[in-house]
């Protein structure tokens, strides 16, 4: 029979590389780019984020007056679109927590839930490790941040133009219709704008109806080329843009 040793060595072996697989698995996915800074916190100088306020408070928090602040904990990551569902002014540092900042003054509600717009930008940050002071106290955080642009999947950049053509109504209803719909994840915001083209009436009488995903035009008036523009927001998810349909009468 062979040593009991000889048969548990493999064994040993195959624990260690596991053990070391899920140390590397543990380990933060960090972007190159990220900037590496000591955030003293407000009793050792306050540094701050970025071109943010937001810094750690003497209670070891990170705390802003204009910032929003999201906690993502210890499964986020730096290819996060922003997160709106948990945010606020102050949050408690955690080593080994992902965060999010982002400037509250871009939030607008769109569709009945907070959103960001596409073309805003807004830091992704880890927090490796406290600092601490020779008395053994917490004097701030070692953390990585970068600054991350959202990456929209089913909406269209930023002020993109449709072009909407009212055709006669196929039951024989009297006035002209077109319909535009998106992606059935994008929700359209209600609140929309509608401009006159110069020396058109379509304005007047243009009809927008929104259900759920699609947009109805309508317009039951005689406007011989009558041209308007329609604007408004939509949403997938957190993000949101803006969006013009350039419509234009067949009557």
């Amino acid at each position: 029979m062979k040593p009991y040793y000889t048969l548990i060595l493999p064994i040993l072996s195959s624990l260690s590389f596991f053990m070391t697989a899920c140390s590397d698995d543990d380990e933060p996915n960090i972007p190159d780019n990220a900037i590496t800074v000591n955030l003293m916190n407000s009793d050792n100088g306050g540094t701050t984020i970025g071109e943010s306020d937001v810094h750690i408070n003497a209670s070891n928090n990170f705390q802003s007056s204009y910032c929003g602040i999201v906690d993502l904990g210890r499964k986020g990551n730096f290819n996060q679109n922003p997160d709106l569902s948990q945010i606020a002014r102050e949050v408690a540092v955690s080593p080994g927590n992902f965060y999010q900042i982002v400037m509250a003054g871009d939030i607008k509600e769109i569709a009945g839930a907070r959103a960001f717009p596409v073309t805003g930008t807004y830091y992704n940050l880890y927090v490796d490790s406290w600092i601490y002071d020779r008395d053994k106290a917490i004097s701030g955080a070692k953390v990585r941040y970068a600054e991350c642009t959202p990456t929209p999947v089913n909406i269209p950049e930023w002020d993109t133009s449709y072009p909407i053509f009212l055709k006669s109504w196929d039951d024989g209803r009297s006035g002209e219709h077109a319909t535009y719909t998106f992606d059935k994840k994008v929700k359209i915001g209600t609140n929309y704008d509608i401009y006159d083209a110069v020396g058109s009436d379509l304005c007047r009488s243009l009809t927008v109806k929104i259900i759920d995903n699609k947009i109805e035009f309508s317009n039951t008036s005689y406007t011989p080329g009558g041209k308007a523009e329609v604007m408004m927001y939509v949403r997938q998810e957190s993000l949101y843009t803006r969006v013009h349909f350039l419509v234009s009468s067949s009557i």
